[in-house]
């Protein structure tokens, strides 16, 4: 790839052009960064340098001159919460992939284990209080996180319940919604989309450049479309909801405590709602998951249950004490193996 010296004024003029004609233009509605920490290297400071905060923090008055609206997301692969904090503090970046919330994300769903997750959500929380961060999966650069499950569409279920319910601003790889698979090198993790079970699976009439996986006859958009219980009804489910609701969107993160660490067990918070998320990461059904919070943002009182997702029939209502805390609180004798269950929670009509 090109490495362009920035530090010349002719080329930070060339690349403001190119900017205006992507925005104004073609209509585009942002960009992303690409290994931005190494924009400007001043000797042996070969990332993150002074000079690069500088120049993203003229470029974004630059991008936000053409489109107010216009986002940028930084790419720092390699770097802790500490360091993009600093790019996404209001001044250079909209967003930052957080690459620790991914492999969490993905451990988590392979092992079964809530704790990987719980332990990096909570520490992106404190450290990125703004929340401009984005959770994903996987990327264009490694291993599908379908080839990362050995191919188990319940674990790639739970890593979407994971990556849908948590904060910030999500992003989906292409063809995770369906379970396409890919190992590198790059090419086999490029593959085109998976539409159908025709040639090229409905890509192309021509001939690609890369053929499909092999299990594109099954793996494909139009064989999970009108099936409910396939991973791309899933990922429509949890979107439909995510859109639907303030708390999953913009709401404050608290973690529920449970007895059993297959257990995700978190509360989302906006002014108008809250929501319980629970997913069991195990292939086991689990009923010793009793569910506390010393302080929340709940109001005290008593609050009905709401299926969102899952079983529509719930145990409560919910008594929340003057720190808004519950302890022992079970909304189900037991959770099914890869459940995700959302559970909307209403102050109860006096």
């Amino acid at each position: 790839m090109p490495d362009l010296n920035y530090t010349n004024p002719k080329v930070t003029a060339e690349m403001e052009k190119v900017t205006r004609f992507w925005l104004d233009e073609i209509g585009v509605d942002g960009f992303r960064l690409d290994a931005a920490k190494h924009l400007i290297e001043n000797k042996r400071i070969q990332e993150n340098s002074q000079a690069t905060h500088e120049w993203f923090k003229s470029y974004r008055k630059i991008y936000k001159e053409s489109n107010p609206d216009a986002i940028t997301i930084g790419e720092l692969f390699g770097n802790n919460l500490a360091v993009v904090d600093s790019y996404t503090n209001g001044d250079q970046f909209d967003l930052a992939f957080n690459f620790e919330l991914a492999s969490s994300f993905v451990q988590s769903a392979k092992s079964g284990s809530a704790l990987p997750a719980l332990g990096v959500l909570n520490s992106t929380d404190r450290v990125l209080e703004s929340r401009q961060y984005s959770p994903f999966l996987t990327n264009h650069d490694q291993n599908r996180v379908m080839s990362e499950l050995e191919g188990n569409r319940n674990k790639a279920k739970v890593a979407a319940s994971l990556l849908l319910t948590s904060p910030g601003m999500p992003f989906i790889y292409y063809g995770e919604e369906i379970g396409m698979e890919g190992i590198k090198p790059d090419e086999n993790i490029r593959r085109p989309m998976q539409w159908n079970s025709e040639a090229n699976g409905g890509f192309s009439t021509g001939k690609p450049w890369r053929f499909p996986d092999s299990k594109f006859e099954f793996v494909n958009i139009a064989s999970q479309v009108n099936d409910p219980d396939s991973l791309l009804s899933h990922y429509r489910d949890l979107i439909q909801l995510r859109n639907a609701h303030s708390a999953l969107q913009t709401g404050d993160f608290n973690i529920l405590k449970s007895k059993n660490g297959k257990v995700f067990a978190s509360l989302r918070s906006s002014e108008d709602e809250s929501v319980i998320v629970l997913v069991n990461m195990s292939g086991e059904p689990v009923s010793d998951y009793e569910l506390s919070i010393a302080k929340s943002p709940l109001n005290s009182g008593n609050f009905n249950l709401n299926s969102l997702m899952g079983p529509e029939t719930l145990d409560g209502p919910l008594s929340i004490d003057q720190a808004g805390g519950f302890s022992g609180y079970k909304p189900l004798d037991e959770l099914p193996p890869y459940s995700t269950i959302l559970i909307l929670v209403s102050p109860k009509n006096p």
